[in-house]
C-alpha cells in the first residue's frame, strides 16, 4: 500500500529534480522521441525506491537515469512499444476534444507543432538537443554550450539557422 508520505517525498523529489534529470536525458539520449519515455522509466524507478524506503538523493536518481537510458537503448524497449491509438486519425481525435475548447485552434496548434517536430527530427540530433534544452527546458545558451561541449557560438549557431530556415 502506498502511503500519503511517500507520495509527498514522490512530489517533492520530482519538483527539485525534473529540470536536471531532463538535462541529463536530453544531453545523453541518441535519439529525441525517446527523452519522454526513458523520462517516465526513470520517475518509475525513483517511485518504486521511495516506497521501499531507500534513500533517494539527486545523485542517485542521476545513476538510475544513466542505467535506464543504457537499458532502454540495448533491449531496444521503444521497437516493442505500439501505440494504443494508432488507428485513429486527427478527425477522431478532434471530435474526443472538450466542447468547450476551440477545435479549429486545437487543431492547428497539434499540427503546427507536428510540422516543428518533424521538421527537427529530420535535422541532427544536436539540433534537436539545443531546440529542446533551449525552448522546454529554457536553459541558457551558455548552460546549453557546457551540457553539450559545443561552444557558445556553434549553440546560437545551430538555434537561429534552424530558426531562419526558408
Amino acid at each position: 500500500m502506498i502511503d500519503q508520505e511517500s507520495l509527498k517525498q514522490f512530489d517533492l523529489l520530482y519538483k527539485n529534480t525534473y529540470l536536471d534529470v531532463s538535462k541529463y536525458v536530453v544531453c545523453k539520449c541518441s535519439k529525441p522521441e525517446d527523452v519522454e519515455d526513458i523520462l517516465q522509466n526513470i520517475y518509475l524507478s525513483v517511485f518504486k525506491a521511495i516506497i521501499s524506503k531507500r534513500n533517494v538523493t539527486i545523485t542517485y536518481i542521476i545513476g538510475i537515469a544513466k542505467h535506464k537510458i543504457n537499458d532502454y537503448y540495448r533491449f531496444k524497449y521503444k521497437e516493442k512499444i505500439i501505440s494504443l491509438f494508432s488507428s485513429k486519425d486527427d478527425f477522431e481525435i478532434v471530435n474526443e476534444i472538450q466542447s468547450d475548447v476551440n477545435i479549429e485552434l486545437s487543431f492547428l496548434d497539434k499540427y503546427d507543432t507536428d510540422f516543428i517536430w518533424e521538421y527537427l527530427k529530420s535535422k541532427k540530433v544536436i539540433i534537436f538537443k539545443v531546440f529542446y534544452l533551449y525552448f522546454n527546458l529554457e536553459m541558457s545558451m551558455k548552460e546549453i554550450s557546457k551540457c553539450l561541449n559545443l561552444t557558445e557560438s556553434n549553440v546560437k549557431h545551430y538555434l537561429y539557422r534552424t530558426i531562419r530556415r526558408d
